[in-house]
């Protein structure tokens, strides 16, 4: 159960598209042997933004990713949709395969709607 608090924890950092400079980049994935580019965040947090900050999308709907350069794929599934508090939100499932990597990584973030209308991971 820590464990799988701490991955997805870590998940949640790389997710949020936060990026250290270049001589000081660490990869947080790297003994776990899930390492996503830059470049494949960019495109998954934009598959996911299409599910979360669209008002049309519908449960079940999957947006998918793939960085040829790379090799890593993803696909991203909106699979509820629920209010928090006073917050609309939206509960995404990704699951990543990264490049000669055997197994798929899962994670599921929940994401809700401020007042500010942004949306913040819950």
């Amino acid at each position: 159960m820590v464990r799988k608090i701490a991955v997805a924890f870590v998940a949640a950092v790389a997710l949020a598209g936060l990026v250290l400079p270049a001589q000081a980049q660490l990869n947080p994935f790297k003994r776990s042997g899930f390492e996503l580019t830059p470049e494949d965040i960019q495109l998954l947090q934009t598959a996911a933004a299409r599910l979360y900050e669209g008002e049309t999308a519908e449960v079940g709907t999957v947006e998918t990713w793939s960085n040829g350069a790379s090799g890593n794929t993803g696909a991203v599934q909106l699979v509820q949709i629920f209010e928090h508090q006073g917050l609309t939100c939206r509960r995404l499932q990704h699951d990543i395969k990264v490049n000669n990597v055997e197994n798929t990584f899962r994670y599921i973030f929940d994401r809700c709607k401020t007042a500010a209308g942004e949306w913040k991971l819950l």
